[in-house]
C-alpha cells in the first residue's frame, strides 16, 4: 500500500531494528528517558488540523479544530506556535503537505509537542497512524496530545493517571476512524453519483472555459476571459486547422496555458504546470469534450445530462470536428500511420536539444519522418527545426552499429571476465551494504538509549544508504551489459536482418539529428 513518503528516512533502520529485536519502544527505561526530555524542556507546541474531503463545505470545521486545541492550551497553559493545516485532503494519504512539513520540522528538532482535534485528522490509516504515535514521537521525544480521545503521550504511549485510557485504546480508535473512513468514502460516492444524474456538476475545479457561479458552485457559467480562447480553439478546428497548427498559434499568440490561467487566478496545490507551453494533448482534450456544448458527462457510471449550461460552441460543429479526428484515425488505419513508433523519445533535434516527433508523409505516402517539436509549437524563432526521414535515421542505425560492434565489440573470454569483476564488485558492495546496515542498526539502539545524538546516528544512516546506491547501480549496470552484450554478439553471428528494432532500441540512449543532416547514435553501455 503506497501513502507516499510514509515513513521518514530518519527510522528506516528503526523499523528494521524493532523488528528484528521484537522490541517497539517498550522499555521502561527508555520511556521515562523521552518524557524526562519533555518535562524538563520548553515546550515548543503545534496544532495539527486536517479538513477532509468529505467535509470540505464545512467551513467552520477548521476555526472548530483550531478552538479545540486552544483551549487544550490554555488549560495546560502551553501556547500554540504554529498550525499546519491540510484542507481538503483524506486521511488515508499520509503524503499532505502540511503532515509532511511537520514530520520535516520535527526531524530538524523544531517541535516537541503535537496536538490534534481526534487521532482521525492525524490519520484514518490505524497500522500508519499508529507507528507515528508509538515510534515516530516517541523517537523525536514530541509529545503528542489527542484532544477530544484524552490521549497524552506525556506519561508515556497513554496518560497513566487514567486507568481507562489503555495502550489498546490507540489502535481500537485508529481502526475505528479506519472503517469510518470506507463508509464516508461510499456515502460520498453514492450522493456524487446521484448530483451527476440530477446534471449538477461535481468536479473539484471549473473546466478551462468556464467558471463556478458564485450564488450556486454547483453550477458552470462561461469565464469571460478564457470562454474566448476555447470558442477560439473550436473556430480554428472548425475552419479545418490542424491541431499541430492551433498550438502553434496559441503559442505564439503567447495565450496563456489553462494551468496558467488558473494559478493566475487564484488557484493553489500540487498541480503539474508542465513547461508552460500549450500542446498537442491539450488542445484535443478541450475539442473532444462534450462539456463546451453544454452537456455534463459525469461519474463512474458515465451519467449524461444535456443543456445543464451555456455551451461554448454549438453541438453541430462539435459533431463535425469529431468525425474529422474519425476519418483521420480511420486513414491512418488504412494507411498503416498506426505502426509503431519504435524510435520515441529517442530522436533528438541537435539544433534545441528538444524531441522530435514522428509524422506519417503527405497524402498518405507510405513513409514517415521526424520533426522537431519545438519549432512546430512555438514556431521557427524558437528552433529553425530538424527534419529527417525515419528510413535514413534506421539506416544509420544499422550503420553506425556495424562500425561499432566491428570496432569496440569484445571476446567472449574479454566478457566472461568482465562479468566477473563485476560479479565481484556486486559482492563486495553488498557485503559492505550489509555491514553499513548492521553498524546502522547497533547505532539506532545506542541513540535510543541516549549515547549519541541524532545527527550522529543519521551520519550512520546516510552512509547506509550510500552503500545502498552503489550497490544497485553495479548490479544495473550488470543488467545492461549483459543485454547488450547478447544483442551484439548475435549481430557478429547473423544477419542484420534477423535482429528485431527492439533489440537494437534497448542497446540506444539517443539518436541526434544535426542542422547538416549528419545523424549520431549514443548507445546505452560502452564496451
Amino acid at each position: 500500500m503506497t501513502y507516499g513518503m510514509i515513513l521518514p528516512v530518519a527510522t528506516v533502520f528503526a523499523v528494521a531494528f524493532s523488528i528484528e529485536r521484537g522490541i517497539f519502544m517498550t522499555r521502561k527505561s527508555r520511556k521515562h528517558q523521552y518524557t524526562e526530555g519533555l518535562k524538563s524542556s520548553a515546550p515548543v507546541a503545534v496544532g495539527y488540523i486536517r479538513l477532509s474531503v468529505a467535509n470540505k463545505e464545512e467551513c467552520s470545521s477548521i476555526e472548530n479544530q483550531k478552538f479545540i486545541i486552544e483551549c487544550w492550551g490554555e488549560q495546560h497553559q502551553i501556547p500554540i506556535s504554529h498550525y499546519y493545516i491540510d484542507n481538503g485532503f483524506s486521511g488515508k494519504r499520509f503524503d499532505r503537505p502540511a503532515f509532511q512539513e511537520m514530520i520535516e520540522d520535527i526531524l530538524a528538532g523544531k517541535i516537541n509537542c503535537v496536538i490534534v482535534k481526534d487521532l482521525s485528522r492525524l490519520g484514518r490509516d490505524y497500522i500508519i497512524t499508529g507507528y507515528y504515535i508509538e515510534v515516530i514521537f516517541p523517537i523525536n521525544r514530541v509529545r503528542f496530545v489527542s484532544v477530544n480521545d484524552q490521549l497524552d503521550t506525556i506519561d508515556g504511549i497513554t496518560n497513566q493517571e487514567r486507568p481507562y485510557s489503555s495502550r489498546i485504546r490507540v489502535p481500537i480508535t485508529n481502526a475505528f476512524n479506519e472503517q469510518v473512513s470506507i463508509e464516508i468514502k461510499k456515502k460520498m460516492e453514492a450522493t456524487l453519483d446521484m448530483k451527476a444524474q440530477q446534471g449538477i456538476f461535481i468536479g473539484p475545479r471549473a473546466p478551462f472555459g468556464y467558471q463556478k457561479a458564485e450564488d450556486n458552485h454547483d453550477q458552470l457559467i462561461p469565464d469571460p476571459k478564457a470562454a474566448i480562447i476555447v470558442r477560439k480553439i473550436f473556430e480554428l478546428a472548425a475552419n479545418g486547422i490542424g491541431i499541430t497548427a492551433i498550438v502553434r498559434y496559441l503559442n505564439e499568440k503567447e495565450i496563456p496555458t489553462p494551468i496558467q490561467y488558473a494559478r493566475a487566478n487564484g488557484l493553489s496545490g500540487n498541480y503539474d504546470n508542465g513547461n508552460g507551453n500549450w500542446n498537442s494533448r491539450s488542445v484535443k482534450y478541450i475539442l473532444t469534450n462534450r462539456t463546451y456544448t453544454g452537456m455534463l458527462v459525469q461519474g463512474k457510471e458515465k451519467r449524461v445530462v444535456s443543456a445543464t449550461h451555456e455551451a461554448l460552441v454549438d453541438t453541430n460543429t462539435f459533431d463535425a470536428i469529431q468525425k474529422s479526428f474519425q476519418e483521420k484515425a480511420f486513414n491512418i488505419a488504412k494507411h498503416g500511420q498506426s505502426t509503431e513508433n519504435i524510435l520515441k523519445g529517442k530522436v533528438i533535434c541537435g539544433c534545441c536539444g528538444g524531441k522530435m516527433q514522428r509524422k506519417h508523409g503527405t497524402n498518405h505516402a507510405d513513409w514517415y519522418f521526424f520533426t522537431c517539436i519545438t519549432k512546430n509549437r512555438l514556431g521557427v524563432d524558437k528552433c529553425t527545426g530538424m527534419y529527417v526521414r525515419e528510413e535514413d535515421v534506421l539506416r544509420a542505425i544499422y550503420y553506425q552499429l556495424k562500425l561499432y560492434v566491428k570496432e569496440h565489440f569484445i571476446s567472449d573470454s574479454q566478457y566472461k571476465q568482465e562479468l566477473m569483476r563485476l560479479n565481484n564488485k556486486i559482492d563486495q558492495s553488498d557485503s559492505q551494504y550489509q555491514e553499513a546496515f548492521r553498524n546502522a542498526v547497533r547505532h539506532y539502539e545506542r541513540f535510543v538509549d541516549g549515547e549519541i545524538s541524532k545527527d550522529e546516528f543519521r551520519v550512520v544512516q546516510d552512509a547506509a544508504n550510500e552503500k545502498k546506491v552503489i550497490r544497485n547501480d553495479i548490479i544495473t549496470s550488470k543488467t545492461a551489459y549483459e543485454k547488450q552484450y547478447q544483442v551484439f554478439r548475435k549481430l557478429l553471428k547473423a544477419s542484420y536482418k534477423e535482429i528485431t528494432l527492439s533489440e537494437i532500441m534497448d542497446c540506444i540512449n539517443e539518436i541526434i539529428i544535426y542542422p547538416n543532416k549528419n545523424i549520431t547514435v549514443k548507445w546505452a553501455i560502452e564496451f
